[in-house]
């Protein structure tokens, strides 16, 4: 990326959004007062700096990553008017960035996170498919802008909204600002909540396996309901499998971003990591089968309305693969930090709207294909064509399977939950209010891709598959659909 002179359009376009939203109330905010509170003293002291950026042709997320790193340097080394620091923030616009690396910003964004948090600084990605959620309305995205840009702003306050989640982030908060927690003085009830709520680091030991693990911090956090051995391997296989939630939502936005960097084998290198997560994660459904139905009910009561229908992380991940409908976020509403986590998965897009988006790119599918009412047939006539004209050696073909292989891999994971559930339980209702067995079926047959799936039966004798009769998608005609957009 290099810098360049902005232009007078942009300019305008980045003002006016700063003006006529940023400085003003919004109805789907969730508050009163100014979309941003900060922005309209900034602009009063004159303290708001404006800059651009061009992308260049190949740039990714590094790329991004250290031209922003850059810019944070030189916001640092900018004068700033006496008094007026707080204020002081710096707008780079981005140029020439395509629209399917508008994502590379989120990500260039959670890169530089906490190197800019360590150093009193915070930095905001915005671009027209942001998927940042409002603090007080997470259902809102609230960082959409009419052009791809970002901040870089010092750290205030009103900070802890953004940071109290994340131990280390808040470690960099509480060292700034603690003080006026900590010594009784007036601070807003929410902030409060969130302040004695957040997540602390546990102090070092010396040991530098036990630190980097944070080994005493995990035993800890092994805290069965219950005397029983049995329920012991429950509660145990339930956190490791949330720890391997997180590792395979990486790995899944990982492949993304790969799909977005025009990177097939990037791309394939993570969807099969994300595979072997799905893999060891159904290896934890064969020790749970292991338990008897009467060890399984020995500690059952203690569960409560436990479930883990409940698992937010697991809930992003279906989200990041394209088969959850969007009314499962309000499960969360409320939840400090797990609400706006969860509405941020929500608002972006899927691996599979990428992949079918690069399609596009390809020449393979059209636009129109992807809009509200989506053109299912031509999705699949669009995989078929992959798998007969692409030879074995192709780098499409390898990247189409690749996808296929995260998708079987997520349903042979479904397929072990339910079975294991029906040997332990049979068919009583599920914990957290659910049918169980019959529930789990029903979404066990739920495919992701569902296109790349039926692909396979538009194969046979070079047909276009349009005789043939296709289950309904997983959010097909469901409430999914609306969030689908394209990403051409």
């Amino acid at each position: 990326m290099q810098m360049i002179e902005s232009t007078s359009e942009d300019q305008r376009v980045a003002e006016q959004w700063i003006r006529e939203y940023l400085a003003r109330e919004h109805g789907d905010l969730g508050r009163g007062g100014a979309v941003c509170p900060f922005v309209g003293p900034a602009r009063e002291a004159g303290a708001i700096r404006m800059e651009s950026l061009r992308a260049e042709p190949a740039d990714g997320t590094d790329e991004l990553v250290g031209s922003l790193r850059d810019r944070m340097q030189h916001f640092r080394d900018l004068p700033v008017p006496e008094g007026k620091e707080p204020l002081t923030a710096l707008v780079v616009l981005i140029r020439d960035l395509p629209r399917h690396r508008w994502r590379l910003l989120d990500r260039a964004q959670r890169r530089l996170k906490r190197e800019a948090v360590r150093e009193g600084l915070m930095v905001g990605q915005f671009h027209p498919d942001c998927p940042e959620p409002a603090h007080w309305n997470p259902s809102f995205a609230v960082s959409r802008s009419p052009l791809p840009l970002v901040a870089v702003r010092h750290m205030a306050f009103h900070d802890i909204l953004f940071l109290h989640a994340d131990p280390v982030l808040f470690a960099e908060y509480r060292k700034r600002f603690g003080i006026r927690y900590e010594d009784g003085g007036k601070v807003p009830q929410e902030f409060r909540t969130l302040y004695e709520g957040a997540p602390r680091l546990p102090a070092p030991t010396g040991n530098s396996y036990i630190d980097y693990q944070s080994v005493t911090l995990l035993h800890a956090l092994h805290q069965p309901r219950t005397a029983h051995q049995a329920e012991s391997s429950f509660y145990l296989a339930g956190q490791a499998k949330e720890l391997l939630f997180s590792l395979v939502l990486e790995e899944v936005r990982a492949a993304q971003e790969g799909i977005a960097a025009d990177d097939l084998g990037r791309s394939s290198w993570h969807m099969r990591r994300a595979a072997a997560g799905f893999r060891l994660l159904g290896e934890f459904w064969e020790l749970l089968s292991t338990l008897s139905p009467a060890e399984f009910h020995s500690f059952r009561d203690a569960l409560g309305d436990a479930s883990g229908n409940g698992s937010y992380k697991y809930r992003e991940l279906e989200f990041a693969l394209g088969v959850a409908a969007p009314s499962t976020a309000a499960t969360y509403e409320g939840v400090p930090g797990v609400e706006t986590e969860v509405y941020r998965a929500l608002h972006d897009a899927s691996v599979y709207d990428d992949a079918l988006g690069l399609l596009v790119r390809r020449g393979l599918l059209s636009a129109g294909a992807l809009g509200p009412d989506r053109d299912a047939q031509a999705i699949r006539d669009a995989w078929a064509r992959i798998h007969r004209e692409k030879s074995v050696s192709s780098g499409l073909l390898r990247w189409a399977e690749s996808l296929m292989d995260l998708a079987q891999a997520f349903g042979r994971w479904r397929s072990l939950h339910l079975l294991t559930v029906e040997r332990i339980i049979g068919y009583k209702p599920g914990t957290g209010g659910t049918t169980g067995v019959a529930w789990l079926r029903h979404v066990a047959s739920q495919h992701a891709f569902p296109e790349l799936w039926e692909a396979r039966s538009c194969l046979e004798g070079g047909t276009t598959g349009g005789d043939h009769a296709f289950p309904p998608s997983p959010l097909d005609p469901g409430p999914g659909a609306s969030r689908k957009r394209e990403r051409g």
